[in-house]
Protein backbone atom coordinates (compact mmCIF):
# COMPACT_ATOMS: atom_id res chain seq x y z
CA UNK A 1 0.00 0.00 0.00
CA UNK A 2 1.37 3.34 -0.70
CA UNK A 3 2.35 5.55 2.06
CA UNK A 4 0.14 8.84 2.32
CA UNK A 5 1.68 12.21 1.20
CA UNK A 6 2.57 15.19 3.29
CA UNK A 7 -0.07 16.99 2.02
CA UNK A 8 -2.76 14.48 2.51
CA UNK A 9 -1.38 14.45 5.99
CA UNK A 10 -1.49 18.14 6.43
CA UNK A 11 -5.62 18.40 4.80
CA UNK A 12 -6.41 15.80 7.45
CA UNK A 13 -4.49 17.62 10.36
CA UNK A 14 -6.97 20.63 9.31
CA UNK A 15 -10.16 19.08 8.82
CA UNK A 16 -9.74 17.64 12.19
CA UNK A 17 -8.68 21.00 13.95
CA UNK A 18 -11.62 22.33 12.21
CA UNK A 19 -13.94 19.41 13.26
CA UNK A 20 -12.70 19.90 17.01
CA UNK A 21 -13.11 23.55 16.80
CA UNK A 22 -16.62 23.04 15.99
CA UNK A 23 -17.32 20.53 18.50
CA UNK A 24 -15.39 22.42 21.42
CA UNK A 25 -18.07 25.44 19.97
CA UNK A 26 -21.53 23.16 20.00
CA UNK A 27 -20.16 21.88 23.97
CA UNK A 28 -19.77 25.70 25.03
CA UNK A 29 -23.08 26.40 23.67
CA UNK A 30 -24.68 23.86 25.15
CA UNK A 31 -22.91 24.48 28.30
CA UNK A 32 -23.95 27.85 28.56
CA UNK A 33 -27.42 27.02 28.39
CA UNK A 34 -27.34 24.52 30.56
CA UNK A 35 -26.25 27.41 33.00
CA UNK A 36 -22.39 26.26 33.46
CA UNK A 37 -19.89 28.54 34.64
CA UNK A 38 -17.53 30.03 32.03
CA UNK A 39 -14.58 28.84 33.73
CA UNK A 40 -15.68 25.32 34.35
CA UNK A 41 -16.19 25.13 30.44
CA UNK A 42 -12.85 26.50 30.22
CA UNK A 43 -11.41 24.22 31.87
CA UNK A 44 -13.05 21.40 31.03
CA UNK A 45 -12.18 22.03 27.38
CA UNK A 46 -8.27 23.09 28.25
CA UNK A 47 -9.55 26.13 25.76
CA UNK A 48 -8.70 29.95 26.50
CA UNK A 49 -11.45 32.27 28.26
CA UNK A 50 -11.73 34.27 25.60
CA UNK A 51 -13.13 31.77 22.91
CA UNK A 52 -15.76 30.66 25.68
CA UNK A 53 -16.33 34.38 26.49
CA UNK A 54 -16.87 35.95 22.83
CA UNK A 55 -19.55 32.63 22.51
CA UNK A 56 -21.24 33.73 25.70
CA UNK A 57 -21.44 37.56 24.64
CA UNK A 58 -22.80 35.97 21.25
CA UNK A 59 -25.35 34.53 22.86
CA UNK A 60 -26.53 37.37 24.75
CA UNK A 61 -27.34 39.72 21.90
CA UNK A 62 -29.00 37.33 20.23
CA UNK A 63 -31.19 36.19 23.55
CA UNK A 64 -31.39 40.36 23.92
CA UNK A 65 -32.46 40.64 20.13
CA UNK A 66 -35.17 38.19 20.58
CA UNK A 67 -36.50 40.26 23.52
CA UNK A 68 -36.86 43.44 21.52
CA UNK A 69 -38.19 42.02 18.32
Amino acid sequence: MAKPSKATNTQSAEKTDQLLDVLQDLFILESLKAGMNVDDIRKILKINKWRVSNISKYMKKKKDGDKQG
